[in-house]
This record gives structure tokens, C-alpha cells and sequence, in this order.
């Protein structure tokens, strides 16, 4: 009779734990999507597709908003983006958001104004997503904010790509939904290019070019002037000029045989002023 309770309580002890570590698998999520969700063009998936929770995954708006202008980003600013989500019947919810272009690069720099509720998933600070003191949200209304520090001139429109998980809280994935939503911003290109003083015009031909870009500029009075050539991402590739030119007009001609074939920014600064221009690279 010892031996069958004894036999009894060990099945009971196993059997608890196997109950445990599945609701505690169910929940593995909880403080945070796995990286690389957002559903964005390079992520190419969201936690509707990895087997976290039943897809597909479908599209909201105005689930990602900001407080910048209708002028656009002014490249350096800090902006606020705050994410929000609602479901009269739901009271957790769960999120990841990412500004990034079509390669998956990352735009801009993001910070957190909450470190209860959100956090980064990796030390590259390039998705932002919920801790699991940041998913219960008992109004059936949820929302995060970060803040998000604007990448240089010329990188152009920037989109934020997130995913959603409305979850029934039942302790496993069954009749979660994952929704995903994006915010397009422009850049601001009238700030420091109109008005010109000490710069006047700029051009490149031919555009789109095949090894060489001419630039073409002139300068009302002395200035310093740089010429740098950068990548959709913001990053700057070389740097083609960098000295003090008098007053007068300038042509300059420059090789792309290097790099390869798609859109770069020539960004030419001079004390005060920056202009941006595209040129393609066939």
C-alpha cells in the first residue's frame, strides 16, 4: 500500500511538472518578441509565421503614430512614436516595432522612455518590443512610446514596421492574432536648402550615371565646402572633397566605378547650408 502512494505522488509530481513547463513554454514570449517580427519587407515574417501564434498575421492602420511635423524629420531631431492598440474584450497585448528600409538597415537610433514596460531585443538597439510588465493593460487599450532620433540628411522617407499580438491571456498561443501596422515619415528637405546665401544650386549629371558624376555648384563667398557620398541608410561611404573654396563657379567630376549598382545621396556642406541630391548608379 506505501509503495502504491508512494508511486502515485512521484506520477503526480512528474505529471505537475510537465502541465508547468508548458504553460511556462506558452508564455515564453511574454517579456518580449523573439527578434526579427515586424513583418517588414527584409524581416519578412512576424510571430504569425515562426509558430509562436496562429496566422496569418493582418494588416491594421494608425497603430503607429508621432509627433513629427507635417513637414517631415529634420535629420538629428528627437522625435516621440508611440505605438497603440485596442480590443474591447482583451486586456493583453504585446508588441514589436522596427524603422528599418527594404534591406532590414536601421534608421535613425531609438531610445526607451519606459524601461518597466519596454526594452530592446538585442544589444543592437534595432527592435523595440513589450516586457512582461508591459502587456496587461486592463482599459482593452494598450500603447508604448520610445523616442527616435532621426537619421542624416538625405536618407529620405523612413518606415516603422510593427506587429501586434492581441492575445486572449487562456495561457497558451489558441486564439491569439497577430496584427501588424506601419508609419511612413518624410524627410524635411526644405530645412537649410532654401535661402541660399554663400551656396547657389547644385547638380549632377548624368543621373543616372554609369562610372563618373559631374557636380556642378557655385558659391557666393568663401567657404569651407565638403562633398560626402552616402548610402540610403544614412551611412556615409567616403568623403570627396573637404576644403576652404573661394567665391566663384565649380565643376568636379567623380567615379562610381566602385560601388555598386543602386541609389546613393551626394550630400555637399558648406559652413551653413547642406544640400542633398540622388544620383542612381546603373
Amino acid at each position: 500500500m506505501i509503495k502504491k502512494i508512494l508511486l502515485f505522488s512521484f506520477i503526480s509530481i512528474v505529471t505537475f511538472g510537465i502541465v508547468s513547463t508548458t504553460m511556462n513554454s506558452a508564455h515564453s514570449n511574454g517579456s518580449g518578441a523573439p527578434t526579427g517580427n515586424t513583418g517588414s519587407p527584409a524581416d519578412n515574417k512576424t510571430c504569425a509565421q515562426t509558430s509562436c501564434h496562429p496566422g496569418p498575421a493582418t494588416a491594421i492602420a494608425g497603430a503607429i503614430t508621432s509627433d513629427v511635423p507635417a513637414s517631415g524629420y529634420v535629420p538629428g531631431n528627437t522625435y516621440t512614436i508611440t505605438a497603440t492598440v485596442s480590443d474591447p474584450s482583451l486586456v493583453k497585448f504585446g508588441f514589436q516595432i522596427s524603422p528599418q528600409n527594404t534591406t532590414g538597415t536601421l534608421l535613425g537610433t531609438m531610445a526607451l522612455l519606459n524601461t518597466t514596460t519596454t526594452k530592446f531585443t538585442s544589444a543592437s538597439s534595432k527592435y523595440i518590443t513589450h516586457k512582461s510588465t508591459g502587456t496587461s493593460f486592463p482599459s482593452h487599450t494598450a500603447s508604448w512610446s520610445f523616442s527616435w532620433t532621426a537619421p542624416v540628411s538625405g536618407t529620405g522617407a523612413v518606415t516603422f514596421y510593427g506587429a501586434f499580438n492581441f492575445t486572449n491571456n487562456n495561457e497558451d498561443e489558441s486564439g491569439d492574432q497577430i496584427r501588424t501596422s506601419t508609419l511612413t515619415i518624410q524627410e524635411d528637405f526644405g530645412v537649410g536648402i532654401n535661402d541660399a546665401k554663400d551656396l547657389v544650386a547644385l547638380q549632377l549629371y548624368p543621373n543616372p550615371a554609369t562610372d563618373n558624376i559631374q557636380l556642378s555648384y557655385s558659391l557666393n563667398s568663401t567657404q569651407p565646402v565638403v562633398i560626402s557620398l552616402y548610402n540610403l541608410s544614412g551611412s556615409k561611404i567616403t568623403e570627396l572633397l573637404n576644403e576652404t573654396q573661394q567665391a566663384g563657379n565649380y565643376n568636379a567630376a567623380y567615379s562610381l566605378s566602385d560601388y555598386s549598382t543602386g541609389v546613393y545621396m551626394i550630400v555637399l556642406k558648406t559652413g551653413e547650408q547642406t544640400l542633398t541630391r540622388k544620383v542612381v548608379k546603373l
